[in-house]
């Protein structure tokens, strides 16, 4: 079921005009070099949502292509890099001059040799097409070379496939032979054993007519430029000239078979083009998506390189935002060769051979998954989340039919790991099944770790919040968030006029509790959003069962340390820890029952304090791998101090973690992991949207304004509230100066600061 984008884009149209300009511009944080790279890997970013690309020049002057697709995923369900293009400029034009530069507000690399040459490099934001724009005062060839590593067949046990006998072949890649203009090659599923293992898994019977979204998935690409021949399927060079037009053609499709997708790329390179037409609308969109929302921060010493962490996170999402299938959370599809980049993380620090290895593996682990997609709705960018939420639509009858199969009742369950169909992964979930009960999974780490339904309920709920958009209300966010709070109720025994859940996760970090907080808390947020729906939208029915089960959920628990009383990860915990996480503050985010503008802030805030990677108090210390308070990665304390109004403590985390480059790629924004792959989007994604919420929160139907702002900060800032707002304003030390509010009916429902303070007259338009 794909999501349809409706009155949100009505209100981005109507918003074209601002009261004042940007006084700071996110020409700020273009990055320039003046050194060659010494590996492939320390390169820019470029993307135009789903094709990508990192270039760079090595020291040699050959500039590297490494071409990527956001929906190469491969038969066994591994996103791969499409390969990587070498071109040999001659004479080398990089041996005296050299500076190369991305431009962030026109999406573009530039690079500038000796003798006048220049290169500009850009991917089309409305066309697969990587352009190689090069120009000189005198005459140079070019020499242009695949380098693709996938030339035989090879058998992948990863995570997500443990298990299965055999393992899953992942076919070699086709390079088309006897090409004499064009190097041409593709990647073709050829079977469907990973699919058909993961439904097998299921324990269900196949449904007809299932649509396996990787089958018969072919991606590649296609390289042609001026006056070039080949000397090999994998070479060409072009006669000499002052002027050379390089274009890599990419194509992600489902195809019936590989001499159609071959007759479609071909369609696509032959097809005339206005290159100046297409570069200005190619600018046009990327100056229009900068103003469309920004934070840009001054006044503190770590100003500017927080603001440029901030846009880089931002860039992230915008390159990778538009495919078919999420933003994978170990390394978006920038992952770098690991034979280059060090992996670093607690299970070792080391090198890869495969250059499609990431960290991690292809796992779809949704504590991971979810985080950059929480930093899009204040943004605006409610496009890029439709991947993540059509993820769990692709599966929802299957994980219902699973879920009523084998526990023999209704209502649905959604699994901690997901596969790109939107089911339970078969190596988490089991496939030799003996010595299991039916709908227990084999992996321990989160056996019956279940918040992962009431969360995406949850952040369906936010989308409607925020765009106000009922068809999506009735035919996902009803239905999906109904299923999913109806197994909660039948799946569970009661006790004491209440419903009780024994023997349980919290999380991964305890496996053995009673009544923990993800369950409780999400119960709770999850049936209070359906209850404040708009009564058209819901039946009578539907509203008295809620508020009925609504009244048989657990109170959240609670516990005393040191005398005072704070949220606690579960009534009762049984285990020691297994993980480093704060469930207890669940409560707080995602699902917002305490937090700036709601009742018990100040326990919500000794909990922080109190918060579970701190103390050892509960479950023992922690993890050997995970000593004391870890920080950055898929570790969501930013938002939570943020959401407390604790501005001392997101402050520091924010500046910290916008500002992490791998020590072997100079990009500022490939953020280094403190546990995944780089760039690790979920650890930027945090910071963001903690910055995000220490400008803007939205509590109940209030807007707060700077919840969580350091008094000594400067910010202009253009954000998202929901019910189809848009917020502008300008803060000087920490008041704001200046205030826009579209539209402008919203201005009764702003307040300002922790205290709740109604906005001055002076500071509107």
């Amino acid at each position: 079921m794909k999501f349809k984008i409706t009155s949100i884009l009505i209100c981005l149209c109507l918003v074209s005009i601002k009261l004042y300009s940007q006084s700071i511009s996110v020409d700020e944080y273009n990055v320039s070099w003046t050194e060659k790279s010494k590996i492939a890997s320390d390169a820019m970013p470029l993307g135009n949502g789903t094709t990508g690309a990192l270039v760079s020049v090595l020291e040699n002057g050959h500039i590297w292509i490494s071409v990527r697709h956001i929906d190469a995923w491969s038969e066994a369900h591994r996103l791969l890099k499409l390969g990587d293009v070498e071109v040999e400029v001659s004479p080398n034009p990089f041996e005296k001059t050299f500076k190369q530069e991305l431009v962030l507000n026109n999406g573009v690399i530039y690079l500038e040799g000796d003798d006048g040459f220049k290169s500009k490099i850009w991917i089309d934001k409305n066309s697969e097409i990587i352009h190689i724009e090069n120009n000189a005062d005198s005459k140079f060839k070019l020499n242009v070379k695949l380098h693709d590593w996938r030339d035989e067949a090879q058998v992948i046990k990863e995570t997500n496939l443990k298990g299965i006998p055999g393992g899953i072949t992942e076919s070699a890649d086709v390079i088309v032979a006897d090409n004499n203009k064009a190097i041409t090659w593709y990647h073709r599923n050829t079977n469907t054993k990973a699919f058909d293992w993961t439904i097998k898994a299921l324990e269900i019977p196949k449904p007809d007519h299932l649509d396996n979204v990787l089958e018969n998935r072919t991606f590649g690409a296609m390289i042609i430029g001026d006056k070039m021949t080949n000397t090999s399927s994998t070479s060409m060079v072009s006669k000499p000239r002052k002027c050379n037009h390089l274009k890599i053609h990419t194509l992600n499709k489902r195809v019936e078979s590989a001499d159609k997708w071959l007759s479609l790329i071909d369609n696509e390179a032959s097809t005339k083009e206005n290159l100046k037409l297409n570069w200005e609308n190619h600018v046009s969109w990327w100056n229009n998506f900068w103003k469309s929302s920004y934070i840009h921060l001054s006044g503190f010493e770590e100003a500017k390189q927080t603001s440029a962490g901030y846009a880089y996170t931002m860039y992230l999402n915008a390159m990778a935002g538009e495919g078919e299938f999420p933003i994978i959370w170990n390394g978006s599809m920038f992952a770098p060769d690991l034979n280059e980049v060090l992996q670093r993380n607690h299970t070792g620090i080391k090198h890869f051979k495969d250059k499609d290895h990431r960290s991690w593996g292809n796992l779809m682990l949704h504590q991971n998954v979810r985080l950059p997609f929480y930093s899009m709705n204040a943004a605006g960018q409610f496009k890029y989340a439709n991947s993540f939420i059509n993820l769990y639509m692709r599966g929802f009858d299957l994980m219902k039919e699973h879920s009523n199969t084998v526990f023999g009742h209704e209502g649905t369950v959604i699994r901690e790991s997901t596969t790109l169909w939107g089911v339970i992964a078969p190596g988490v979930y089991g496939i030799d099944r003996t010595g299991l009960e039916p709908g227990q999974q084999q992996s321990q780490w989160h056996r019956t770790h279940w918040n992962a339904g009431l969360e995406v309920a949850w952040y369906l709920s936010e989308r409607f919040d925020y765009t106000q958009d009922e068809t999506f209300a009735t035919e996902e966010f009803i239905p999906f968030a109904s299923e999913i709070v109806k197994f909660f109720d039948l799946h569970w025994p009661h006790k004491d006029g209440k419903l009780y859940f024994p023997d349980v996760h919290v999380l991964e970090s305890f496996r053995d509790a009673d009544n923990p907080m993800p369950f409780i808390a999400g119960l709770h947020s999850v049936l209070n959003r359906l209850l404040n729906l708009p009564e058209h939208l819901t039946t009578k029915a539907d509203r008295t069962y809620w508020k009925e089960l609504l009244a048989r959920v657990p109170e959240v628990p609670t516990r005393m340390r040191n005398g005072t009383k704070i949220l606690a990860n579960a009534e009762v915990i049984k285990s020691k820890k297994a993980n480093v996480e704060v469930a207890e503050l669940y409560s707080v985010f995602p699902y917002h029952l305490y937090g700036v503008g709601l009742p018990d802030l100040k326990m919500a805030q000794d909990t922080y304090k109190n918060r579970t990677t701190l103390v050892n108090d509960v479950g023992g210390e922690n993890p050997k791998w995970a000593p004391g308070y870890i920080r950055g990665g898929w570790h969501p304390e930013a938002i939570m101090a943020a959401m407390v109004g604790l501005t001392d403590s997101v402050q520091k985390e924010v500046v910290w973690a916008l500002h992490r480059p791998v020590p072997e790629q100079r990009y500022p924004g490939f953020f280094m992991s403190t546990h995944d792959g780089t760039p690790d989007v979920q650890h930027s994604s945090v910071a963001a949207t903690a910055l995000q919420r220490m400008i803007l929160q939205n509590v109940e139907n209030k807007i707060v304004l700077l919840p969580a702002f350091p008094s000594n900060w400067n910010c202009e800032f253009k954000l998202y509230a929901k019910q189809n707002t848009i917020v502008e304003g300008t803060v000087v030390n920490g008041e704001i100066k200046e205030l826009k509010i579209t539209p402008s009916d919203r201005k009764k429902d702003v307040f300002i600061g922790q205290e709740l303070r109604t906005p001055e007259p002076n500071i509107w338009d």
